[in-house]
């Protein structure tokens, strides 16, 4: 695949790869759950694995990105998710990226960057800041400085080489040996 997945879909599917715990968005189509689920892109979540979001105003600062607090026609009343096992939400409920949904997201650049990591889970220092950059924003790669401490960025500050590396996540390595499997 050269370009990223597009429309409704991928929209859907960036916000989830964007999420702290990889959820859809609550509120998709049936239409295009059923195009994403059919895909393999992504997967159900059991309910009680999902902590239960919090009031409609008040999103959850880990469930930015995934309209939380906006009610939903099969959520709970205060418009977050129902943690009662009891009550019948289609679908099961949530539904996490899997492997595949993040592979269909990646660009070429992105999954070469991915799949030419060190051992170590390093990146290559010939991969551009742009692509590492959207690699740390779907949580497929962190940034290590020399110490081993993990950081959400480069710490570039415009002077010099940025102090910290890019390295491979656990998910990130996961979705580079499904690449490298897969083609």
């Amino acid at each position: 695949m050269s370009s990223p997945l597009a429309g409704a879909a991928g929209r859907h599917l960036t916000a989830a790869a964007e999420h702290p715990q990889g959820l859809l968005p609550i509120g998709i189509g049936d239409g295009i759950l059923e195009q994403i689920l059919s895909n393999g892109f992504a997967r159900p979540v059991p309910e009680r694995s999902i902590p239960a979001q919090k009031p409609a105003g008040h999103p959850s600062a880990r469930d930015h990105g995934s309209m939380a607090g906006r009610q939903h026609p099969h959520a709970g009343a205060a418009g977050g998710t129902s943690s009662s096992a009891d009550e019948d939400v289609p679908h099961g409920g949530r539904f996490v990226i899997t492997d595949t949904g993040f592979l269909a997201l990646l660009s070429d650049s992105q999954r070469r960057a991915l799949t030419s990591a060190e051992p170590n889970g390093q990146l290559p220092s010939t991969v551009a800041w742009q692509t590492y950059g959207k690699l740390a924003k779907f949580r497929l790669v962190h940034f290590l400085d020399d110490d081993g401490n993990s950081h959400p960025d480069d710490g570039d500050t415009g002077v010099g080489r940025p102090p910290r590396r890019p390295y491979l996540t656990e998910l990130g390595r996961s979705v580079a040996t499904s690449a490298t499997a897969n083609g």
